[in-house]
């Protein structure tokens, strides 16, 4: 993986900026409850997706769903339990149960 090491200038913003960026704020602000319920009626018309802070598709939902039978087959509590599990084993190393 590549990391590119930039340099940053840091400056005050102009009173023009800081006007351009309060009503830019306001917007956003004005327009989130009309996005979120858009957002919750959009992902209720695919039933074939699982919400969970995201959508997934179809294929993505096979692997929530072997997760999911993981866990329920080795008394693991939730989805994080099998990663952190997964992630053990990749490592070779031992995280506790919690």
């Amino acid at each position: 993986m590549t990391h590119e090491i930039r340099k940053h200038i840091l400056r005050e913003a102009t009173p023009e900026e800081k006007k351009r960026h309060r009503a830019i704020r306001e917007e956003i602000r004005q327009e989130l409850p009309e996005l979120t319920q858009w957002a919750r009626e959009t992902a209720a018309r695919h039933r074939k997706r699982v919400a969970v802070g995201t959508v997934f598709t179809d294929q993505e939902t096979s692997v929530l769903e072997a997760i999911d039978n993981y866990a329920s087959e080795h008394s693991l509590d939730s989805r994080g339990a099998v990663v952190r599990e997964a992630l053990a084993h990749l490592l070779g190393i031992e995280i506790p149960r919690q």
